[in-house]
């Protein structure tokens, strides 16, 4: 139990200089470092700089309205989608290793059925690309991301290359918390999946290997 589990909060100075310091020692609040020690300072100057004939409670208030922001703070920057759209940019369009083009189309279809318009989007895309891959039109590129893909296939692919660009654009959108994915979207990378596999691709135009 925490010293701000216990009544009645009436802390002094330096007891509650004390429990936030010890407070925002945990590890839960290790981000962002340069940023954090500088907020961290200011919090702390807070009890340093706070009139010596205030009662008690008032760096009670104080305490806990600091901590209560601190917990916002840490909060926001911990969930896993604030996580995941920090992340996404280290990561190309295939970031998954041993999942062959099939895998990711089976994945595409599931969640066509399921009607998880979003992860039918992108493992649509991901297909194209894991396909294109297996197909020598595309190099295998680590990191390669969907507007890459999607210069090289237009060229590949000329008839399809709107398509195939407006694909990449929606994976963006998808991927990186811009939009959300509708049905008519999920259906329409399923169908230019189908088109570029049923497609003779110009090798020459696209500079992929054959």
């Amino acid at each position: 139990m925490t010293p701000l589990d216990t009544p009645p909060l009436d802390p002094s100075r330096s007891e509650g200089r004390r429990w936030l310091e010890d407070e925002l020692a945990k590890a839960k609040y290790d981000v962002e470092p340069s940023l954090w020690d500088r907020f961290v300072e200011w919090l702390l100057g807070l009890f340093d700089t706070t009139g010596p004939g205030l009662p008690g409670w008032v760096f009670g208030l104080v305490l806990v309205l600091a901590l209560a922001l601190v917990a916002l703070i840490a909060g926001a920057l911990l969930r896993p989608e604030a996580r995941a759209r920090r992340t996404a940019t280290d990561h190309g369009v295939l970031d998954e290793r041993g999942v062959d083009a099939t895998a990711y189309r089976n994945r595409a279809k599931r969640a066509l059925r399921e009607r998880d318009w979003d992860t039918a989007v992108l493992d649509g895309y991901r297909a194209i690309v894991a396909s294109s891959v297996e197909r020598t039109i595309l190099d295998e590129l680590p990191g390669r991301t969907a507007h890459e893909a999607s210069l090289e296939l237009s060229r590949a692919f000329p008839a399809d290359g709107a398509g195939v660009r407006a694909g990449a654009d929606r994976f963006d959108a998808v991927r990186y918390g811009h939009d959300a994915a509708s049905e008519e979207d999920a259906r329409a990378m399923l169908a230019l999946d189908d088109r570029l596999g049923a497609s003779r691709p110009d090798l020459a135009s696209a500079g992929g290997a054959a």
